[in-house]
């Protein structure tokens, strides 16, 4: 798996500098410069703004007793683009980019939303034969039967 990841980041790190030699070999130097300096000043701002909002929203449905999962992920997407807006380069830019805009956002939600639950698996507990009372998972683990002891703090 370390390895898998290592190579990830090299080869990240060879298309970033490919995709910079090549812009700066199109444009110069100088708005090479500007255009990826420029890009971090504006995803941080964007960042900063989308953070905040993602932070309210989240407070209304807690407020509300609602789970915020939504925000939450879009606070994490909000975070990841904070960072590779943070490493110089063409590529994270882009996609730092593409997380901060909240439709872009949107869909890249979605797509992993759906890559997630395509590789995830839901547990599925059953009861064993061999009396009441006792469950088994599919894994083979046992669980028997136990009593549940609910304690309050009462103030005074």
């Amino acid at each position: 798996m370390i390895q898998i990841i290592l190579l990830f980041v090299f080869g990240y790190i060879v298309l970033e500098m490919t995709l910079l030699i090549t812009l700066g070999r199109a444009l110069g130097l100088f708005w090479t410069l500007a255009l990826v300096l420029g890009a971090g000043f504006a995803g941080a701002w964007l960042a900063r703004r989308e953070g905040l909002r993602s932070t309210l929203r989240m407070q209304r449905q807690l407020a509300a007793g609602a789970l915020p999962a939504s925000e939450m992920t879009d606070g994490l997407l909000i975070a990841v683009a904070a960072v590779l807006l943070i490493i110089p380069g063409v590529l994270g830019d882009i996609i730092g980019l593409s997380l901060l805009f909240p439709p872009t956002r949107s869909l890249i939600k979605a797509a992993l939303a759906a890559k997630f639950a395509k590789v995830a698996t839901i547990g599925r507990f059953t009861v064993d034969q061999a009396g009441p009372g006792r469950v088994s998972s599919p894994g083979g683990d046992r669980i028997i039967e136990a009593k549940v002891i609910e304690t309050r703090v009462v103030d005074e």
